[in-house]
């Protein structure tokens, strides 16, 4: 009788076991995300942006210091028009704020063929307030930037198949920004030039936001240069309501003075939140 009730138990537990693995599985638990990016016109989104250096020890002994700087910007679709002749596209108009400065730039996006394409810019502007602090420029991959906000945007620039001494680009090739359906591990070529660049589907988390709780896939930059990968790590959310957050983080930049001594490494992190949105 004794020998029964054990094997009872036992096959108990091994039910319970299988049911918990089952049950933990996050693709049951997945809310449906099955979606396009929300383009119409009158469609705005607000943001917020957190820009921190860090430095290292070094350089905090040569007087560098950590430091957060704070801006903001509205994104909202005031067109859908051609270029071109033959292209539709949605105008999407930014207002930048930056420690009181305004200004004005311009995308242009359309889903088409089970994809999201970008097809470049006018008169872009960056959500990056300018940096003070006592160095005299930054070496990163071998090129020379006057300071760490040079570098983030020449970084971003590059990401967005844009030239870096332009401030006009219409891409005559666009880039895929995002390829439907989205679902974890899909992976597709974002870029070839100037450098090769894919983006990927890690999987999907809930992202606690100023503008509220959203569903969102974590979408991963990935460069074909293995290095930049540690050096760069780029991160979007995106969800059924539209981009939600990204992360950059640009890690080991060095500090030089006007006589070209090494003073420091810098960290840079740079978050972007979504704070107010409206979709009609």
């Amino acid at each position: 009788m004794k020998t029964k009730n054990k094997m009872f138990w036992l096959l108990q537990i091994i039910i319970l076991t299988i049911i918990c693995i089952v049950g933990c599985d996050g693709n049951d638990n997945q809310p449906n995300m099955e979606y396009i990016y929300p383009l119409a016109i009158g469609n705005s989104w607000q943001y917020e942006k957190t820009y921190k250096l860090n430095f290292d020890s070094l350089a905090t002994k040569y007087g560098l210091s950590d430091t957060t700087y704070y801006s903001s910007g509205l994104v909202e679709i005031v067109n859908y028009e051609v270029i071109f002749d033959t292209l539709e596209v949605f105008n999407l108009k930014s207002t930048i704020n930056e420690e009181g400065n305004i200004s004005v730039g311009y995308e242009y996006y359309n889903n088409i063929d089970n994809a999201l394409f970008d097809y470049g810019y006018t008169s872009p502007k960056m959500i990056t307030p300018k940096t003070e602090q006592k160095y005299s420029y930054i070496m990163f991959r071998n090129k020379r930037f006057n300071n760490v906000r040079e570098v983030l945007n020449w970084v971003k620039k590059r990401c967005s198949n844009n030239e870096f001494s332009r401030e006009d680009s219409i891409n005559y090739d666009p880039v895929k920004s995002l390829e439907y359906p989205l679902k974890k591990g899909k992976q597709w070529i974002f870029r070839t030039e100037p450098w090769g660049m894919d983006k990927k589907v890690l999987g999907w988390e809930k992202v606690d936001v100023a503008a509220g709780k959203f569903d969102c896939w974590k979408i991963q930059f990935l460069y074909t240069d293995e290095d930049w990968n540690i050096e760069i790590i780029f991160y979007d959310y995106i969800s059924e309501k539209g981009f939600v957050k990204r992360i950059v983080k640009i890690n080991g930049l060095n500090c030089y003075d006007e006589n070209g001594e090494f003073l420091g490494y810098v960290d840079t992190i740079e978050e972007t939140i979504l704070i107010d949105y409206e979709i009609k």
